[in-house]
């Protein structure tokens, strides 16, 4: 058995290590502090961007970097420095994805980095779009506009499309057959309303998994002493090349397929009951 202070712990944000209201109530975050202070070596790889997760991580005393926005960046949480990239997306590639979403009368979000992290919309055609909207409107983030022109300081690190699966498919068809090596692309329900689909992608190169990779060789901790826990599609990447991987009980089907435990749900605080009981 291996000492459970020599592993690295890594677990989502949303549907997994935040309760139902997507919050880190603040007895969760004294719990999680803890079992810093005892010596747990935790973390945290997250769909959300820096603005999007800082808010609910600050109160925590993390010692490790966090990967932020599906493994498009390694980033010192208290600081907000990014301590690695991946790879961005093409215009000519956004150019397309705008033109098949259009065709469908679907309205992208996407996602640049520059001197800030911005989302530009043009339009909200759907509840589902608009309570999205709704999200990203209280961290600043959102950026309404009539066209999508980008700085040269702006680099597109992904996007997302928001409507039902019948008027998503045939674009993420289409993508995926002229993208196959470009893209990394997610196709499944929105966890929070799932009359909705998200249909959401980044660069190939961009995956939980490949920063996990880069993290554990930055702290120089041993993939194979890595456990892992998540919900949702964008978490499998790390299933694969983590030593161990948890799902909790509310995560898809296809995901609880691949993990080598399932615990409680987020509800029930799965994540913490699971690492409490290890460092009793």
């Amino acid at each position: 058995m291996i000492d459970p202070k020599k592993l690295l712990y890594v677990s989502d944000l949303d549907g997994t290590l935040l309760d139902g209201d997507g919050q880190l109530p603040e007895d969760s975050v004294k719990r999680i502090n803890r079992l810093i202070d005892k010596g747990v070596n935790f973390t945290i790889a997250t769909a959300r961007n820096y603005d999007s997760a800082y808010p609910i991580l600050k109160g925590l005393n993390l010692k490790h970097p966090v990967i932020l926005f599906n493994g498009v960046y390694l980033t010192d949480l208290h600081t907000g420095e990014n301590l690695f990239l991946s790879n961005f997306i093409s215009l000519d590639i956004i150019s397309k994805m705008i033109s098949l979403a259009e065709a469908q009368k679907v309205a992208p979000f996407i996602y640049t980095y520059g001197s800030k992290y911005l989302v530009y919309y043009k339009e909200v055609n759907n509840l589902g779009a608009q309570s999205y909207v709704d999200i990203i409107s209280s961290d600043q983030r959102a950026c309404k506009v009539n066209e999508f022109i980008f700085s040269n300081s702006e680099q597109i690190s992904g996007f997302l499309l928001i409507d039902v699966s019948e008027v998503l498919e045939p674009i993420y068809t289409e993508l995926r057959t002229l993208y196959k090596d470009a893209l990394n692309i997610y196709f499944a329900p929105d966890v929070s309303n799932p009359h909705f689909f998200w249909l959401q992608s980044f660069h190939l190169g961009a995956n939980k998994g490949k920063m996990l990779k880069k993290m554990t060789e930055h702290l120089g901790i041993s993939l194979s002493n890595t456990v892992v826990f998540g919900d949702y599609l964008n978490d499998v990447d790390m299933f694969k090349v983590a030593g161990y991987s948890i799902a909790v009980e509310n995560a898809l089907p296809e995901v609880k397929c691949m993990a080598d435990q399932v615990i409680s749900s987020n509800i029930d605080q799965g994540v913490l009951v699971y690492l409490e009981s290890l460092f009793q």
